[in-house]
């Protein structure tokens, strides 16, 4: 890997090099500017190693970063009962989710890691689920493990293309407990799940008795569903007004939104616009919670009267999508007019500067420095939902003779959003093998990593400001030679490589889920 300079603005008159292979390793006092740096880190012993964004010609460059709950989406629906969809233009969609994640692949292209995916429980709506219908619901979950992707997942009754059914508070309340167990067992698959069940398609409009339209109701339905919900996960609904309803205050701050007909305003159907009375509603709850969308479908798509065939502008759909913190959006929808147009519409590091959105470090530049154009559609892809980059990690050789390995990172969302999802923050060493030998919590919460101040709205535009971790290694007594100290954030539930968070960097390595930071000699 290319050895990386240190900024002027932190180079010392004298340095001692550390080949490291991971950025440039430097003893050096580090000034009062460095955010969060503490004073002892002025001392001789500290060591830093300063780290970059990826550039467009880094190996790998311009490929999707995949983490885990956020990014462009699919879609696929099944009914709940055999595995079929009820939709004409899905049918050659397979039972077996995995090959049916392939075929959007190729039709839609790569660049995503999640599905929106609906279960129709149509036959089941006034009666008890059976568990033919919940095997198969876990054989789909299955399906999402092999390939690596997670759910937007939604349950519905009403299909738009069968009779809507009579169904109940209680009918609903009680298939929510029949499907918790399942949900809780398969949550390393599932992002979010969505409040669904009520009215066409469950989006909470046209149930037969009108839940939606009455508070106690509402009330009952998501209390329910948000006791149901494992550990750290949200749901969400459509409409602010919905939100509204809710009378159990408790259960508020696991509730997002889903913009089902993101237009910019451009549709009767768009509520998520400046110029609606809950804007502010929008506005603070999405800051918090998850946040869903997807554009209508066009014209070549459906012949319904509300497809959309007009481009929706990309640079302003970003500024949208980032004011809104968007974790998610669909890339099915919309797919033969305005995705298109963003995958051929350049966007220049000017652009998005003056658009007031975050530009991540070396984004648009070359290794020469030169400025390079990215597409709208690589913008948003790699931007919706978090995005952690490593600035600097400094450590403290000096205590080693004790057993004991101080350690710092600075770390800058350069997201849409902040993380939505808790989890630990570890500072961990990795042996010669890749196994971890040491590990410690810095007691971080990466949710309070924000990212930079809304576009759309009278924010701080500046750039966000690192956040600082600290922990404190325990080095295995005797230990010899060199170890690999790294930053790792993965699931709480669900350890591994393909439920943890990688950092935005051409200058660290991936180790078995561990962002690998530096190579600190230890015993020599």
């Amino acid at each position: 890997m290319t050895v990386e300079p240190v900024p002027e603005s932190i180079r010392p008159t004298r340095r001692r090099l550390l080949a490291t292979g991971l950025g440039a390793a430097v003893a050096l006092p580090l000034p009062a500017a460095v955010a969060g740096s503490p004073a002892h880190a002025a001392t001789r012993t500290w060591r830093t190693v300063a780290h970059r964004g990826i550039r467009p010609d880094d190996p790998d460059g311009r490929e999707p970063l995949h983490n885990p709950r956020r990014g462009f989406r699919y879609e696929m629906s099944y009914n709940a009962a055999d595995l079929t969809s009820p939709w004409q233009n899905e049918q050659d969609h397979s039972p077996d989710s995995a090959q049916t994640l392939e075929l959007l692949e190729r039709e839609y292209g790569t660049g995503a890691r999640l599905t929106q995916l609906y279960f129709y429980l149509w036959e089941y709506a006034t009666t008890t689920i059976p568990q033919s219908a919940l095997d198969n619901i876990e054989k789909v979950f299955a399906g999402l493990r092999r390939k690596g992707y997670a759910a937007v997942l939604r349950f519905a009754y009403d299909d738009g293309v069968r009779e809507g059914r009579r169904y109940t508070v209680q009918d609903i309340r009680r298939h929510i407990g029949q499907l918790a167990p399942l949900v809780e067992r398969n949550s390393d698959v599932v992002a979010v799940w969505q409040a669904g069940f009520l009215g066409a398609w469950g989006e909470w409009h046209g149930s037969y008795y009108q839940h939606e339209n009455y508070p106690d109701a509402v009330t009952a339905i998501m209390t329910t569903l948000v006791e149901a919900l494992p550990p750290g996960m949200h749901t969400q609904v459509r409409y602010a007004e919905k939100r509204n309803m809710i009378t159990n205050t408790a259960i508020l701050d696991r509730v997002g939104f889903h913009n089902d007909y993101m237009t910019l305003g451009g549709g009767l159907w768009d509520y998520y616009v400046p110029s609606n009375p809950e804007w502010s509603t929008y506005l603070d709850v999405t800051r918090r919670a998850m946040t869903d969308g997807e554009m209508p479908w066009d014209k070549g798509q459906s012949a319904d009267p509300y497809a959309w065939s007009t481009v929706i502008d990309g640079l302003s759909t970003a500024r949208r999508l980032q004011t809104l913190r968007f974790d998610s959006l669909s890339i099915v929808h919309n797919a033969t007019v305005t995705v298109p147009a963003w995958k051929v519409t350049e966007l220049t590091e000017r652009q998005t500067a003056d658009a007031l959105l975050p530009v991540s470090d070396g984004y648009f530049r070359d290794r020469h420095g030169n400025p390079v154009a990215r597409t709208q559609f690589e913008y948003l892809r790699d931007h919706l939902g978090y995005r952690m980059e490593v600035h600097r990690v400094r450590y403290d050789l000096s205590a080693l003779g004790r057993g004991r390995l101080p350690i710092e990172v600075d770390v800058v969302n350069r997201g849409f959003a902040a993380a939505k999802h808790p989890r630990p923050v570890r500072i961990v060493a990795l042996g010669a093998d890749g196994r971890i030998v040491a590990s410690a919590e810095t007691g971080a919460d990466w949710r309070t990593w924000l990212p930079k101040g809304r576009a759309e709205t009278t924010d701080d535009h500046a750039e966000p400001v690192p956040s600082t971790v600290r922990a404190t290694l325990e080095v295995p007594r005797g230990a010899r030679g060199t170890y690999r100290i790294g930053l790792a954030l993965p699931d709480p539930r669900f350890e591994g490589a393909a439920c943890a968070v990688r950092c935005a960097n051409a200058t660290t390595r991936w180790v078995n889920g561990v962002n690998v930071l530096a190579e600190v000699p230890v015993g020599r």
